[in-house]
């Protein structure tokens, strides 16, 4: 009797120390950490997207939302650096296990690792701490199974989308930008086909031999970053990386595709249409806005409004489409799936530390960004303030942004803190996206196509438009691979590895120091990209063998 009298006086003080750790959190009936002073302290590591979003107006109203519905006072110390650099110490960090209690992350599946090693928090066990991130979670390519790791597992709040216009619009490498200026006093138009575009770029050279246009080259790259050919892989059917193609998943750059779009891009690189510094000069900004390039294959979303209004008197860039081929209609990166999701290539979103002492108020912290309260207000603004409803029934930004030059607007929203600028990522990033802010505060670009001829349209809007429904890539409607979590891990390292060396060894094609044309060369290029990650074809085989084809049913585009 005593003993049982002294397990009931044990029980009741147990229940009263849980009790006085225990706090009404946001979510009802779960269990939340009574926070000191009532207050959530936690390490934030972020990146500088370009402009410090820790004092903007966007930064300040997220603070009070966050706090106002966590029903706690947050004390947040913030580890920011420039967005390269950061992405440059990712893996470092993770390997030394040196993570903030929450951390932007853009290193796709090489987190998986680190989460079975119990660095990072699997957020699944969370899984009842979410209300909104679950409403993006149901977009994706077989919802929950689609993301979770073989085991039942997720590391990652992954990057989130609200695709609110449903077109499956891209933001880059999906359209040419042509000196619409010099095509119109010729009385050229942008290439439809590839050999109207060799034919072009053949025209322009002349004219530009003659001394008739003011310009060095016909052809430069967007950026030294880049790829050069990330422009002209949709045309031929092929990519850059890992990728489902369709009717398998294959390695882009040994595909057959791939070595005639080389052979292609040789030519005319011979032929004198290319700039020789394509893979060494820093943008092509400077020479797009003061005439010396006709043609840019490789550009972002916003990059000829930026030309225009930087551009000399009288030059006019434009965009077109992106040339077809003898494969069909050319595709593009990242068409977007409709509706909210989380994208079809995650490769960004939010990491928390698994040792962090609070990890049910981070969950539910990072989750109501998925929440319209959060999202909305963040890449629109305050409504009437910065953004009001038309009678078209969309969202407008209102003339304290559409008053000023078309250059001068990204800055503006910037610091405000306002998404879509691009350079301010307020909150904790990544907060999910509006893609209707794209074509928002940007002036209409000028654009061509073969019904309409030169007109004015927005980047995202045409991309989806003219390219219609075959020119989304099959790797943008990929299926679910179900493959163990250190084989995934194997393929974002392999992925890495390989890429950078195609891109290092495609430039020498491209110039002609290896013959593109000789099969030994080629066979010894494709050798020496598999030789870059030991058990390359194996991670082909189960990634293949791993594909649940029965997943594609859920594309409706």
């Amino acid at each position: 009797m005593k003993k049982l009298f002294a397990l009931a006086i044990a029980l009741v003080l147990a229940l009263g120390c849980m009790s006085a750790f225990a706090a009404e959190g946001p979510i009802e009936g779960l269990f939340y950490s009574e926070l000191p002073d009532n207050t959530l302290k936690i390490t934030v590591s972020t990146a500088n997207f370009g402009t410090d979003q820790r004092d903007t107006k966007m930064m300040k109203l997220w603070e009070e939302k966050m706090e106002e519905y966590l029903g706690v006072n947050l004390e947040i110390t913030w580890q920011i650096i420039p967005w390269d650099d950061f992405r440059s110490n990712e893996s470092v960090n993770l390997a030394a296990k040196d993570l903030a209690d929450v951390n932007t992350y853009s290193q796709g599946e090489l987190v998986n690792d680190y989460g079975a090693q119990g660095v990072v928090l699997n957020i699944n066990e969370y899984a009842d701490y979410m209300v909104y991130y679950p409403t993006f979670v149901e977009g994706v390519v077989g919802g929950q199974e689609g993301i979770n790791n073989p085991d039942g597992s997720s590391y990652v709040f992954w990057d989130g989308y609200d695709n609110d216009v449903n077109l499956a619009g891209a933001q880059s490498f999906a359209a040419y930008a042509y000196r619409f200026d010099v095509l119109k006093k010729y009385d050229l138009k942008p290439a439809e086909t590839w050999e109207e575009f060799k034919d072009l770029c053949a025209e322009l050279k002349g004219l530009i031999d003659s001394g008739e246009v003011d310009a060095k080259y016909v052809l430069h790259n967007g950026a030294s970053w880049m790829a050069f050919y990330r422009g002209f892989v949709g045309t031929f059917h092929t990519w850059d990386t890992l990728y489902w193609n369709g009717t398998e998943w294959a390695f882009g750059p040994i595909e057959d595709n791939f070595r005639e779009m080389l052979t292609e891009l040789h030519e005319l690189y011979e032929l004198g249409y290319i700039n020789p510094e394509f893979q060494t000069d820093d943008s092509a900004d400077n020479e797009a806005e003061n005439g010396e390039v006709l043609i840019v294959p490789t550009n972002w979303a916003g990059s000829v409004q930026t030309w225009n209004a930087q551009s000399d008197e009288g030059i006019e860039w434009g965009l077109a489409y992106l040339p077809a081929s003898d494969h069909g209609t050319a595709w593009k990166w990242g068409s977007k799936i409709t509706g909210k999701n989380l994208g079809t290539t995650r490769t960004m979103g939010i990491i928390i530390n698994a040792e962090t002492e609070f990890p049910e108020w981070i969950v539910t912290m990072v989750d109501y960004q998925y929440s319209p309260d959060i999202y909305l207000m963040l890449n629109w603004g305050v409504e009437g303030e910065d953004w009001y409803l038309g009678e078209d029934g969309m969202r407008h930004y209102t003339d304290k942004y559409m008053a000023q030059p078309v250059s001068d607007r990204p800055q503006l929203l910037a610091d405000e803190g306002i998404m879509s600028s691009a350079s301010a990522r307020t909150g904790i990033p990544f907060v999910p996206q509006i893609f209707s802010t794209i074509a928002a505060y940007g002036d209409t670009e000028p654009w061509w196509n073969a019904e309409k001829g030169y007109y004015d349209g927005h980047y995202w809007y045409e991309t989806a438009i003219n390219g219609g429904v075959e020119s989304i890539s099959p790797f943008d409607r990929a299926p679910v691979v179900n493959v163990p979590t250190e084989t995934s891990t194997a393929r974002a390292s392999l992925k890495s590895a390989c890429e950078t060396y195609a891109k290092t060894e495609s430039v020498k094609f491209i110039k002609g120091e290896l013959d593109i044309t000789d099969d030994a060369v080629w066979e010894a290029y494709v050798e020496g990209l598999k030789s870059q990650f030991k058990g390359f074809d194996d991670i082909i085989e189960a990634q293949n063998a791993g594909t649940d084809l029965e997943s594609l049913k859920y594309y409706n585009d």
